[in-house]
């Protein structure tokens, strides 16, 4: 059985190429009910204006961003949500440029909690909108495609690997650093302390490195084997099973996973590794089934052989 297969081109049904629209634009509309919510809570409760902005901020400037919020980001989001909605001419153009608003005062906002040490619930929270803005970006596509939640991007193996790489970037700074950070931050406001104990940086950081290791070698067999990424919406248009899928059928998941349990572990945080351990739970019952039904779509018999002989968690011993 050779480590690549060409790929089979299903039928999809219409009924499916409309769900990414409704995934689209029922997000947009809760970002901007979601802003607009933080927004009453800061005017209506000022005591949780704190927890957002660093101490030596004067009291209440949080409060100056009303403005560029409330027009930018929740009618921003409100205009896209309908106009992606009725399928209208200019979709594309709004919500990429609702996902470009949402990563400036992101980047304000980690660049704030670097300097200060403080504010990383609001990083953490700033970075899942402009994220998932970004995800529906690239779920809704380009003038020259269809919304989708999975395309196939055939692309060279350079190319493949810079986007890779670039999407590893932001991954791990999302998932293992912003958000942690902000899940400590919020922790110690509730009064619930972390743990220390004998050699726990270098065997946590022990544990991070052979993770992530795992993580990259999958990431870039994925791109060198497979012409594409992990990413959805750019994925291989190859079955690949070789290097580290030789051995368990997401390497890349299971890596992330470990990351996350590590970082928990090297900060001393019981919550941030129950935030890994949910990431694993969310991926198995959400992610995982429609990840397989396309591969098994797309690749038919070879794809339900591999899926026979490999686990999805416990590395297997290879059967090729």
């Amino acid at each position: 059985m050779t480590s690549i297969h060409r790929q089979q081109t299903p039928s999809v049904p219409t009924a499916t190429r409309a769900t990414p629209v409704r995934i689209v634009s029922a997000y947009l509309v809760v970002q901007a009910i979601g802003t607009l919510a933080w927004w009453v809570l800061l005017l209506v409760y000022p005591a949780s204006i704190p927890w957002f902005q660093p101490a030596a901020w004067p009291n209440g400037a949080l409060l100056s961003f009303w403005m560029a919020d409330f027009v930018l980001i929740i009618a921003g989001s409100l205009l896209a949500a309908i106009c992606v909605w009725r399928r209208a001419s200019s979709a594309v153009t709004l919500v990429w440029v609702v996902a470009a608003v949402t990563w400036y005062p992101t980047l304000v906002c980690i660049a704030t909690s670097l300097q200060t040490g403080e504010a990383w619930i609001a990083s953490a929270m700033m970075v899942c909108m402009a994220g998932l803005s970004l995800c529906m970006a690239t779920i809704h596509g380009n003038t020259s495609q269809s919304p989708a939640t999975i395309r196939v991007a055939s692309m060279s193996p350079a190319v493949a690997t810079a986007l890779t790489l670039g999407q590893t970037v932001i991954f791990w700074g999302t998932f293992l650093w912003v958000l942690p950070l902000g899940i400590v931050e919020l922790q110690l406001r509730l009064g619930w302390q972390v743990f220390q104990h004998p050699l726990q940086s270098p065997l946590s950081g022990g544990l991070f490195l052979v993770a992530s290791s795992l993580g990259l070698w999958s990431g870039i067999t994925m791109a060198i084997r497979g012409d594409g990424t992990p990413l959805p919406t750019a994925t291989a248009p190859r079955l690949v099973i070789a290097g580290p899928y030789r051995y368990v059928r997401n390497p890349m998941a299971l890596a992330g996973i470990v990351q996350g349990i590590a970082v928990g572990w090297f900060l001393g945080s019981l919550p941030v590794i129950a935030y890994a351990l949910c990431g694993a739970v969310v991926w198995h019952v959400f992610v995982r089934p429609v990840e397989e039904r396309d591969l098994q779509l797309r690749f038919g018999a070879d794809y339900h052989r591999y899926q026979k002989h490999v686990r999805l968690w416990i590395p297997t011993v290879p059967f090729f």
